[in-house]
Formats: structure tokens, C-alpha cells, sequence
């Protein structure tokens, strides 16, 4: 229950986004259609993948500056997974790049109340503390990005700790122990505060 974002440990939120087959596991997974899927993803396999005990959420889906669609073909795609995920009164797995007010528009629009992570986060501190006004808003770090990415670094100090989330994404080298250490390290508490609280989030947005 630490990963909440992952396309290959059976261990933590399995992203089947890319392979619906693998919904045949007993794993929690979250399913959706990433802003750069060919537009002919199929969302009707989304809806019944999503209807599974075991989907704990959906997406990844969002935005994506650099996606080949269109902005207005990906808000399209987006839209119609916000609105499934506010149905089933499931959490939606965010992908944001260069398009956070964007994103935030529609959620707004869409009166999305329910729990809403923004993985793989790499926000600069402004971009943070606009997401922080929205209380069931969270977000997931990578040991990739926390290692050279310098708005993420900048940005974690002013992130609550009841706001984390952690993810391997498609490293299958993240060390999560390193991962929990180098979060410690950085708000400047202990490692076992930092795993106690991602793993009071995980029940607390998925239970």
C-alpha cells in the first residue's frame, strides 16, 4: 500500500491503462485512457473494467502539453472519465503536464468532489499551492523525479504530509525505503512518520 501508481508491482495500485487484459489479476488496479492513447481507446472497456470491486480508481487520464491529440480531443476523453469516476464515487489518477489550470477548470466544471492524485508530480511551488486550495487534492512523488527534478524539490516542503503519495510508475528499481528516506530527509521528520501517513492516505482515499 505504498504505490499507488504502478504498471508492473502486483503489490501496489496497478495502472491497466495500457493493457486492459491484465484486469484478469486479483491486484487493485485503476483503469483509463491516458491523453496520448490513440483516439480510438475504447471506453466502454474502461466502464466495465471500472465496475470490478477491485478497480480502486480512475485513470491515468488528464492532460498532456505534448499529447498528439488536440486539447480539445484529450478535455473530451478526460471529461468523460471525470464523470464516470463521479458516479462510481471513485478517486481519479491524474496525468498533468503543462496543463494544471486546464485540468483544474474541469474539475471545477465537473463538481468533482472525490479524491484526486496527481501523479508522477513535478509542480513548481505556485502550481502547488494553487492545488493545495482544493482539499481532496494529492500528490504522488517518484524517486525519479525527486532525485533531479528542482520544482519538485522546491515544491515538497510546503506539501502536508497527509497530501503524499508515493509510486514506482514504470521504474521497476524504486527502492521505497530510499524513496520514504529521501522524503524524511527533505520535510525533516522521520522515515517512519512518512510511511505512517502514505499509508494512512492509501486508506483513507481508496478504503
Amino acid at each position: 500500500m505504498l504505490d499507488v501508481h504502478t504498471h508492473f508491482n502486483p503489490l501496489g495500485l496497478l495502472d491497466i491503462s495500457e493493457n486492459y487484459f491484465s484486469a484478469e489479476t486479483s491486484a487493485f488496479f485503476s483503469v483509463g485512457i491516458h491523453p496520448k492513447a490513440e483516439k480510438n481507446a475504447d471506453f466502454n472497456i474502461v466502464k466495465t473494467l471500472a465496475l470490478r470491486e477491485n478497480c480502486l480508481a480512475i485513470g491515468e487520464c488528464g492532460l498532456d502539453k505534448f499529447s498528439s491529440l488536440s486539447l480539445e480531443e484529450q478535455k473530451d476523453v478526460f471529461v468523460s472519465q471525470v464523470r464516470l469516476a463521479k458516479t462510481l464515487k471513485k478517486p481519479l489518477i491524474i496525468h498533468c503536464v503543462r496543463l494544471y489550470n486546464e485540468v483544474l477548470r474541469v474539475l471545477k466544471e465537473e463538481k468533482f468532489l472525490f479524491p484526486v492524485i496527481f501523479h508522477g508530480f513535478n509542480g513548481n511551488p505556485q502550481t502547488t499551492n494553487q492545488l493545495l486550495k482544493f482539499s481532496n487534492v494529492y500528490f504522488s512523488l517518484s524517486e525519479r523525479l525527486l532525485k533531479g527534478n528542482n520544482s519538485v524539490l522546491k515544491s515538497l516542503p510546503i506539501i502536508p504530509l497527509d497530501r503524499i503519495f508515493l509510486e514506482s510508475d514504470t521504474d521497476e528499481n524504486t527502492d521505497f525505503l530510499r524513496l520514504i528516506n529521501t522524503v524524511a530527509e527533505l520535510k525533516g521528520v522521520e522515515n517512519k512518520i512518512v510511511k505512517t501517513f502514505v499509508e494512512q492516505n492509501f486508506m483513507k482515499v481508496f478504503f
